[in-house]
């Protein structure tokens, strides 16, 4: 799973993938969720990507250490992004 990519679950709810993370050899992903129209909601959550014998399945992460870790992850992507582009102007 991508950027963009829009992730439905079980129970129909649909987020976009807004950024991913690589964690001790998992990927993570931080995601919102959106409307009938992809428009975001006020609701975000951390899944970890999971792959059986070639299908991907989102798994939400409830595990505080991880989240603890991943999010530090995405706000240092923000930066990084941020700063990419100061300089590209």
């Amino acid at each position: 799973m991508n950027k963009e990519d829009i992730i439905t679950l079980e129970d129909n709810v649909e987020y976009m993938v807004l950024d991913t993370a690589l964690f001790n050899h998992d990927k993570y992903l931080y995601c919102v969720e959106i409307d009938e129209e992809e428009m975001p909601k006020s609701e975000y959550k951390y899944f970890k990507e999971i792959n059986e014998n070639g299908n991907l399945f989102a798994e939400e992460v409830e595990d505080e250490n991880i989240i603890e870790a991943i999010s530090a992850m995405f706000a240092l992507n923000v930066l990084n992004n941020i700063t990419d582009e100061e300089q590209d102007v």
